[in-house]
């Protein structure tokens, strides 16, 4: 059949509305007219497959990822930068309406980057000792040479990597981190490197392959100082939830009486003693723990808590718990906009207001959205 695409949801796909129902169309762009082959048929929506477009969208591009039909990792790079932008803030205002009934009409303010080699981190995939992508919505690893969203340094790593494999007996997943000196695991396995350091405002971090840390290295600065400028002058107890390796947490300390990171993952809280040591910081404890069971016990009263949870969020439970903390400021850092929406009207509901929103761009040419937003009392 032949659909125009109405507008782009969050997830990637272009939204159809047809006479079978909502269609929705990958690799499409608002505007585009296109023969669609349906692949897939739920109760209330289809999902379908380009076969020819017939009238381009004004918004289009032509992509140059190596990888973007093989592998199909940059969701929207046939969309124009600009364009991309005001489609997430659309998604974005839209999805706090749908998701969590909450009516933003204020400004959101926007940090963008420049969209290529702007990745520092990568997760690897192996097949037959080649590294490579998963295959968008498949399990099929696809072997690679390059790709335009890494930093230079992560595509030199590529036929390295190939050529380390040989050392090992079997491989799955090589996670590499730049510094821009790069280091990397094979499952999780050292290979010799050492970890990099990198420095952001006054601060230096230590990175480690299998510890997060921010992704694009053209926002780490302004990412760092648009959360402390959220957060506030003059915090005196924090909590850090989800706090990884410190990246937040320790630029926060410099200003606070004392700060508790809490986190689940032991390499990551490793790190972050590290790095609070490399910084000279003493006022900033890392507490190895689940954030839901540590939230269950504690004890404390925070006057700002900053919360930094995975694409999953932090859950409704949790953020219920939060609430209950009834901290002056919460600060929400978030990389996906449905949990966000899900877990803001849990704060709205407990007497919270949502004074700001910020819309960091951390990956363009994808679907992803990250926001900043805080929460007073």
């Amino acid at each position: 059949m032949q659909v125009k695409i109405e507008k782009m949801v969050y997830g990637g796909a272009g939204l159809a509305r047809t006479e079978q129902g909502v269609i929705f169309v990958p690799r499409t762009a608002p505007g585009d007219v296109v023969e669609v082959e349906v692949f897939d048929r739920k109760k209330d929506y289809a999902s379908a497959r380009v076969t020819a477009i017939i009238e381009p969208s004004p918004d289009r591009q032509t992509p140059d990822c190596p990888n973007y039909e093989t592998a199909g990792c940059c969701h929207w790079q046939h969309i124009q930068y600009s364009r991309q932008l005001e489609i997430k803030e659309s998604v974005l205002r839209e999805t706090l309406q749908r998701t969590g009934q909450i009516a933003w009409d204020g400004a959101i303010k926007i940090i963008r980057s420049p969209d290529r080699n702007y990745r520092l981190r990568a997760t690897f995939h192996v097949r037959d000792r080649t590294v490579g992508f998963v295959r968008e919505h498949g399990n099929t690893v696809v072997p690679i040479q390059e790709c335009s969203s890494l930093v230079p340094e992560l595509n030199a790593f590529i036929p390295e990597a190939n050529r380390l494999l040989a050392s090992f007996d079997t491989v799955e997943e090589i996670h590499a981190v730049s510094g821009p000196e790069v280091a990397a695991t094979f499952d999780g396995r050292p290979s010799g490197m050492k970890n990099p350091r990198i420095h952001v405002n006054e601060f230096v971090f230590d990175m480690h392959p299998d510890a997060f840390f921010q992704s694009n290295r053209y926002l780490l600065a302004e990412f760092m100082n648009e959360v402390l400028d959220h957060a506030g002058p003059t915090p005196k107890y924090v909590l850090d939830l989800f706090c990884g390796s410190g990246f937040f947490s320790i630029p926060v300390a410099k200003r606070a009486i004392e700060v508790l990171g809490v986190e689940s993952h032991r390499i990551a809280v490793r790190q972050g003693r590290m790095n609070a040591d490399l910084n000279g910081v003493k006022n900033n404890q890392f507490v190895e723990r689940e954030v839901d069971a540590a939230l269950k016990d504690a004890d404390i009263k925070p006057d700002l808590i900053l919360i930094n949870p995975p694409r999953t969020g932090c859950g409704k439970q949790a953020a219920e718990r939060i609430a209950e903390f009834m901290a002056p400021r919460v600060v929400y850092v978030s990389c996906n906009p449905s949990t966000f929406a899900r877990e803001a009207a849990v704060f709205l509901k407990r007497g919270y207001k949502l004074e700001r929103l910020t819309m960091i761009d951390q990956f363009p040419n994808t679907y992803h959205i990250e926001t900043v937003a805080s929460f007073h009392l």
